[in-house]
């Protein structure tokens, strides 16, 4: 019997759901001022304020579903 909480074939998807929050959290990365002056408004640019949230809450959704699924999710099915 399979002691592993996640079957194997799902593993690859729970690889692709910390793929999608890393590219997220990447997408978040820069955009600071180099002095405290100066207003830097690449911090508002709609990457950031839009994508990369979604990218990372959407990554979580697939590592939440990948963990609640019991049975292999098979997306591409051989016929």
């Amino acid at each position: 019997m399979d002691k592993f909480a996640v079957p194997k074939e799902n593993i690859l998807y729970l690889i692709v759901g910390f793929a999608v929050m890393l590219v997220g959290y990447l997408f978040l990365l820069g955009g600071g001022a180099d002095s405290p002056e100066v207003f830097n408004y690449g911090l508002f640019s709609f990457t950031r304020m839009y994508i990369a949230p979604l990218l990372i809450l959407l990554g979580f959704i697939i590592e939440i579903v990948v963990l609640l699924k019991r049975e292999p999710i098979k997306l591409f099915r051989k016929r």
